[in-house]
């Protein structure tokens, strides 16, 4: 199953809603926010899995060359 334009626009708000009241001063603080807002929180995330989420989130079908 695909990514609904809800789920996508769920994460892009909560996104937006991480520099609100915050100050992230190291990287792994940051891969820490994004991780979890992006795929959660209940389990440890490589990069490439949060990558990939942002990729189909960004772009669902895949971004084929046609």
């Amino acid at each position: 199953m695909g990514i609904s334009d809800d789920e996508r626009r769920e994460v892009a708000e909560n996104l937006r809603n991480l520099t609100i009241g915050r100050f992230i001063q190291y990287k792994e603080r940051f891969f820490d926010e994004l991780a979890e807002v992006v795929v959660g929180f209940e389990d440890y995330h490589d990069f490439d899995v949060v990558l990939e989420k942002l990729a189909d989130l960004i772009d669902p079908e895949g971004g084929g060359d046609d």
